[in-house]
């Protein structure tokens, strides 16, 4: 990261000389801007964000001990240094006081500053370094609470306190992109979003997918941010997006997630391009949906392996005498079964099927489904799409079906080879049944699923153990492995020699 540097001095030639001379780049600085008074000093802090303002105490109109006081009080992030012509003590004293980091004199001397730079650019990144691990933290706390796993306890871990919030879902349409193109994408719709509620706390979620807690004001219609967002982001075509309806607390967080997610899928399903409001779909997920909703991993993972597709039948039809069991309306049941199938093509658009096929027999069979004068007559038309979907996967052979998913897990490893991951794991996150995801990975990769998560963590330790000073036990612990006499054995038989040995060596 580079930081932002201001010169403050009323003599143009101190302002142009200290630019030019002092070797910024070489220690992580830039100069962003300069200003001959206080009063032009805070006109560039309103428009520019400043890491370290360099200002001298006697200028026209405010002093630099003034302009000093001021900077602790409205930007107390800024790093500020003074530089004077006065050697005398009680300045250096009075700078302190207020805030300055050190107190340099005329002329000052370029070692002088640039081993002021050093020790700041260390100060600058140990903060950086503790704010994105705390960050990260938040997020985990969040995102767990989110998916149903954990409570968020605010006061506990110090999580924000939102007292009115949206849920938004975000999901990238191309799952042909590089992993340098998907986190390029997250990062401009961060800023997009950002731009408009700042305060915006960003999840995430999946390899392909964002998850927004927008917080916003009850006065306000939420309509309007959607709105202004699909206005001013033609980005957002490149998303499927859905919003919860208005939330609470962070007690309401799964429930925000739930919602958020099921109105992007509604997005997915369909040919809509405007941001999917879950009160506008509600109905769709009523309480008699949910024996169909639970099923819906376990279906999924079943017509993703060709060994098991035929056993969905049984699955879907236990499940639909269950819905049919709590004595509901044809109009509930057929809601349900309307609800379930839009998710299921939701998911379907995963496995890289003909899209114009999907969506046009989606719409055959739910206008089929709203026809039905029965329950039999509904039933029959889930059973009948369950077919036609069954004979058009087994046209794609495993080559082509097993492709983009095995990318996409081996994006995830990447990019989480320090947490616990199995094939278990992975096989329930991606809807797979373990044995068939370990027989495509291997047909896929050419290694098996713990040969190459091994390498991946491997090569990692390697560039850590070449390219910091931490420990070989903290690198033991940020790579996955919770045991070090395990970690040294692994790394002995990638390598041929222990942890230790290859930093040594390759110091020499």
């Amino acid at each position: 990261m580079i930081y932002q540097v201001l010169i403050v001095d009323d003599e143009e030639i101190v302002c142009r000389g200290l630019a030019q001379f002092v070797k910024w780049q070489k220690y992580g600085f830039e100069v962003a801007a300069t200003a001959s008074s206080a009063d032009e000093a805070l006109s560039v802090m309103k428009k520019l964000h400043i890491d370290v303002a360099f200002m001298d105490i006697r200028m026209p109109g405010q002093t630099g001990l003034e302009l000093l006081r001021i900077i602790r009080q409205k930007y107390p992030d800024v790093k500020s240094v003074i530089l004077s012509g006065y050697s005398d003590f009680s300045y250096a004293q009075e700078a302190i006081r207020n805030g300055a980091v050190d107190y340099l004199t005329k002329p000052v001397v370029l070692k002088d500053i640039e081993a002021l730079l050093e020790r700041l650019k260390n100060d600058f990144d140990a903060i950086q370094n503790d704010n994105r691990i705390r960050c990260n933290r938040m997020e985990a706390l969040l995102l767990s609470a989110a998916k149903g796993y954990s409570k968020a306890d605010a006061v506990r871990f110090n999580l924000p306190i939102l007292e009115s919030w949206y849920g938004l879902s975000l999901f990238l349409k191309n799952r042909e992109l590089s992993e340098d193109e998907i986190t390029c994408k997250k990062e401009q719709m961060r800023r997009q979003i950002s731009a408009l509620v700042p305060s915006a706390i960003f999840l995430e979620d999946e390899i392909f997918s964002l998850f927004c807690l927008i917080p916003w004001d009850p006065k306000n219609d939420f309509h309007s941010f959607t709105t202004l967002l699909e206005q001013l982001c033609p980005e957002l075509e490149e998303w499927a997006t859905g919003a919860s309806k208005q939330k609470y607390g962070l007690d309401d967080l799964h429930e925000g997630w739930e919602e958020a997610c099921r109105a992007q899928h509604y997005h997915r399903a369909g040919s809509k391009e405007r941001t999917i409001l879950y009160q506008n779909i509600e109905k769709l997920f009523s309480k008699n949906a949910l024996p169909l909703q639970d099923i819906l991993p376990q279906l999924f993972q079943k017509l993703t392996n060709p060994e098991t597709r035929d056993e969905v039948f049984a699955l879907l039809n236990t499940s639909l005498t269950s819905v049919l069991s709590q004595d509901i309306s044809l109009t509930q049941y057929q809601t349900a079964c309307i609800s379930f199938l839009i998710e299921l093509n939701s998911c379907l658009k995963d496995l890289s099927l003909p899209e114009k096929e999907l969506h046009s027999s989606l719409n055959q069979v739910l206008s089929s489904i709203l026809l039905s004068q029965n329950y039999q007559e509904c039933t029959g038309c889930m059973t009948k799409y369950l077919d036609w979907l069954i004979s058009l996967l087994n046209q794609f052979d495993e080559q082509s079906l097993g492709k983009d998913v095995i990318r996409e897990i081996q994006i995830f490893i990447r990019r989480n080879y320090a947490e616990n991951i199995t094939l278990n794991s992975l096989a329930e996150q991606f809807y797979l049944h373990p044995n068939y995801l370990s027989r495509l990975f291997k047909e896929k990769t050419g290694h098996n699923f713990v040969e190459y998560l091994t390498e991946i963590r491997m090569e990692k330790v390697k560039e850590l153990l070449l390219n910091s000073d931490k420990k070989i036990i903290e690198i033991c612990e940020m790579t996955g492995y919770d045991n070090p006499r395990y970690f040294s054995k692994v790394f002995k038989q990638y390598t041929g020699i222990s942890p230790r040995e290859y930093r040594e060596s390759q110091k020499k």
